[in-house]
């Protein structure tokens, strides 16, 4: 017992499992018939430990793809009683050893307020507030887990606390009056967000033997990090309408962020929208199975707001050593930018809605294009900047056009059978503008170039290989005449990093009077190419077919060449096409008759439904899935590109839930 009286807990004492407890509570009252208010509460525990399995380094996912898969395949580095069992450096049982574990609560609360002073006007106010505190703890005992380093498994010790606070406030007013002829409605409001984050941790490595607690270690380190940001936007919006055909609406927005530089204190953005449901006019003529069209045009801005810190210039602390000594400094950290503003996007969007034969055919069809300037980059900076490196300014502008189209139909409507369809597809082109004065920005496996896609990929492309002796095996040789495999001297674009195009097909049939549904959900994604980085690190192990095995196809041999032997080191070849179709989910209802459901679970209603998804995969991607992800997106700062890595495919699951209404 400790001096609180609370028992000490061992590590080996804690199971590994997830514990979760939730409280909700809601209340509403009616004051008068002009004024009601509400509240709304929620408390969350989560209380887990769990291993650190998906850790790219140490975790399950590297030992298992990279390794040979036979169990004869040695011992671990520095344990040599301890087999592979052929996974690549260690195994699940050393990893498993390393204890962490998260406590989470979180509590919700909001409260709003609605008053009608008029029949005209109508008044609401909202606050609410989200806060959520994390304890993160982790334990490694001397002696145990993974061999990663020269030192690890002399243990080690970490705690860290997180407090996480966002407080809103969303006031409005509403009058909804006639003038002119038309209906017109005025809306103003008003909002508040509050963001505040905060970090303190503490850890120690090299723990005594039997230690477990941060003092037990020779090598300490405290970190400590706080974020706060705050958010203050009006808006007015005006809308009118006409005879319940012709709908318009204007609008604009201020928004003022604590991320802004100094020299820049708020944006507007304004909008503006027309709907024109056109069939409904005395003079439109249309052939007897168009039932309605409306026609729509929208315009509109919006903005993506700089981060907390990057429009602010700080230092920190550092450790230099001079004539022996080591002596504490300052040094700058980031230069910061007084003139940073936020990404301004600017969208065009027109489209159309019609309903045919008899409304039993629905089509929505929208193009849109958006501009982006004003985009957030990190500018590389000269050296004689010095620790600085980089510094973020609003220089990159983006286009994004693309269009989407959506298809009901009523196939056929019977008591005994019905059949519907849904069709969704999609289709985007990305393109940077520009990157103002900077270089383009290149990662590892893609790269932001003015007049290419954001993070496209790039890389010397594999132009070819010819078996020229026969054996089997293909060699790259600095001899053009004995050379094997070829590629092509400069780097250039190879494709987009993520699907263009889209599109889902949903069927779905009625029968024995509607009692049972069938359904099935079918996808498709194209226009790109996946990165399939697990068999790039397996390949540069070495531990992929196309370097061990023998009978590996020239292609993978050829692609294993290009990366690791020829001179211009190319990873085109693990850039592999990316489309795919996946029968996504297949189900079935069933929903009693009243009878039966009183008689069996005395309910007024009872359904069981099945539901299974991920079921199927076609593609000619050569990885695990095309939709297994390890970074998944791609934005303009960042330094590599999607791609599989290490992860595993999406799980198959069932699922069978029974609805009973009382």
């Amino acid at each position: 017992m400790n001096a609180e009286g609370s028992k000490i807990y061992k590590w080996t004492d804690r199971p590994n499992m997830t514990g979760r407890r939730s409280l909700r509570s809601n209340l509403n009252m009616t004051m008068s018939p002009k004024f009601d208010i509400g509240t709304a509460t929620s408390f969350i525990n989560i209380n887990q430990t769990y291993s650190l399995e998906s850790n790219s380094t140490a975790g399950l996912g590297s030992h298992l793809f990279g390794g040979p898969g036979t169990r004869n395949n040695g011992t671990v580095s520095g344990l040599p009683g301890v087999p592979l069992n052929g996974y690549r450096a260690w195994t699940p049982g050393l990893m498993w050893q390393e204890k962490t574990a998260q406590e989470v609560n979180r509590f919700i609360w909001s409260s709003q307020a609605n008053y009608r002073p008029t029949s005209w006007l109508s008044t609401r106010a909202t606050v609410g507030n989200d806060w959520t505190g994390r304890s993160d703890e982790n334990l490694l005992r001397r002696g145990e887990g993974p061999p990663l380093t020269a030192t690890y498994r002399l243990g080690a010790r970490g705690i860290g606390r997180v407090q996480v606070n966002n407080f809103t406030v969303d006031l409005g007013a509403t009058a909804q009056y006639s003038f002119l002829g038309f209906q017109q409605k005025t809306t103003v409001g008003a909002q508040y967000i509050g963001y505040k984050f905060t970090r303190a941790s503490t850890g120690s490595s090299q723990l005594a033997p039997g230690g477990v607690t941060v003092g037990a270690g020779t090598q300490l380190s405290v970190d400590e990090a706080t974020t706060d940001q705050r958010t203050f936007g009006t808006f007015i919006e005006q809308a009118f309408a006409w005879k319940d055909r012709l709908f318009l609406t204007a609008a604009v927005r201020s928004d003022q962020n604590s991320a802004f530089g100094t020299n820049f204190q708020s944006i507007l953005y304004p909008k503006g929208s027309v709907s024109y449901l056109i069939s409904e006019e005395d003079w439109w003529h249309a052939p007897s199975w168009m039932n309605t069209m409306r026609l729509r045009y929208a315009y509109g801005q919006s903005g993506v707001q700089p981060g907390p810190n990057d429009a602010t210039r700080y230092y920190e602390a550092a450790v230099t050593n001079l004539v022996g000594v080591d002596q504490p400094l300052i040094r700058q950290a980031a230069l910061g930018n007084d003139d940073l503003r936020p990404e301004r996007s600017a969208e065009h969007e027109m489209g159309f809605e019609t309903q045919l034969f008899g409304s039993r055919l629905s089509v929505d069809y929208t193009y849109y294009s958006k501009i982006t300037t004003d985009a957030l980059i990190q500018a590389v900076l000269p050296p004689s900047y010095g620790s600085v490196t980089n510094q973020y300014r609003n220089l990159g502008s983006v286009k994004n056009a693309g269009m989407e189209l959506g298809i009901t139909a009523q196939l056929v409507q019977k008591n005994v059978f019905g059949w519907d369809v849904n069709i969704a597809a999609a289709g985007n082109d990305n393109k940077v503008v520009s990157l103002g004065n900077t270089p383009e920005q290149i990662g590892t496996s893609s790269r932001t170039v003015a007049g290419y896609p954001v993070q496209g990929l790039w890389a010397a492309p594999i132009t070819g290989w010819q078996d020229k002796n026969g054996d089997g095996l293909l060699t790259w040789y600095a001899d053009e005449a004995r050379n094997e495999v070829f590629v092509g001297k400069d780097t250039i674009f190879r494709g987009y990093a993520t699907p263009r195009y889209s599109a889902t097909l949903t069927n779905g049939f009625d029968l024995f009077d509607r009692k049972l549904r069938l359904q099935t959900m079918w996808d498709w994604r194209g226009g790109n190419k996946w990165y399939n980085n697990t068999e790039r690190i397996r390949c540069t192990r070495p531990n992929c077919s196309g370097r061990l095995n023998p009978e590996a196809s020239f292609e993978d041999q050829a692609m294993n060449i290009a990366a690791n032997e020829h001179s211009m080191r190319t990873i085109d070849g693990y850039f592999q096409p990316g489309a795919f179709v996946r029968l996504r989910e297949a189900s079935a209802q069933y929903n009693f008759s009243p009878e039966l459901a009183r008689r069996l679970v005395r309910g007024r209603s009872l359904s069981l439904i099945m539901t299974a998804r991920n079921l199927a995969l076609w593609t000619k991607y050569r990885g695990s899935d095309p939709e297994s992800g390890y970074n998944t997106t791609a934005t303009t700062n960042a330094s590599d590109a999607p791609s599989e890595f290490q992860t595993i495919a999406p799980p198959s699951f069932f699922i069978m839930r029974v609805n009973i209404g009382y």
